[in-house]
């Protein structure tokens, strides 16, 4: 009987000297696996870099390709710029009124509107955005200061 366990014990041992190798060899793939990973996360947020910079140069290009067709449509540059100047203004007037400056914003929806509007709106009970219909109470809106 203890020759059998002597026995066992050296097999015991030698199945764990075995799963000892094992274990040092797939901690080493493990390690050249992270190793890959990283390189590969690496060269993935480059790429996402030169991706965004391209998008950018695109977007620019774009505008100015833009503006070249509308110069060329009216004519002189001024033209131009005063189309830019009455499409900007019409960006920063109250979409609900058109007659006013943005200076009020809904927190549920963050839309945009002016104080005017949104507190007759508010005051007659129509308590939800122009835009987007979210409701809105008295705490839902605030004054914004835009340059």
């Amino acid at each position: 009987m203890i020759e059998a366990l002597r026995k066992q014990l050296t097999e015991q041992s030698l199945n764990t000297a075995d799963l000892g190798t094992r274990a040092e060899k797939i901690g080493a793939q493990l390690r050249d696996v992270q190793e890959v990973v990283a390189s590969k996360t690496l060269q993935l947020e480059v790429i996402d870099q030169r991706k965004r910079r391209l998008e950018e140069e695109n977007s620019t290009l774009r505008k100015r390709l833009e503006r070249a067709k509308k110069s060329e449509k009216l004519g002189s540059t001024d033209a131009v710029l005063m189309e830019e100047i009455r499409e900007l203004k019409d960006v920063l007037t109250c979409p609900s009124c058109k007659v006013n400056r943005k200076d009020a914003i809904l927190t549920k929806c963050f839309h945009v509107f002016c104080m005017k509007c949104l507190k007759t709106r508010y005051d007659t009970r129509q308590r939800k955005c122009p835009k987007c219909n979210a409701g809105f109470g008295a705490n839902d809106f605030h004054r914004v200061y835009i340059g």
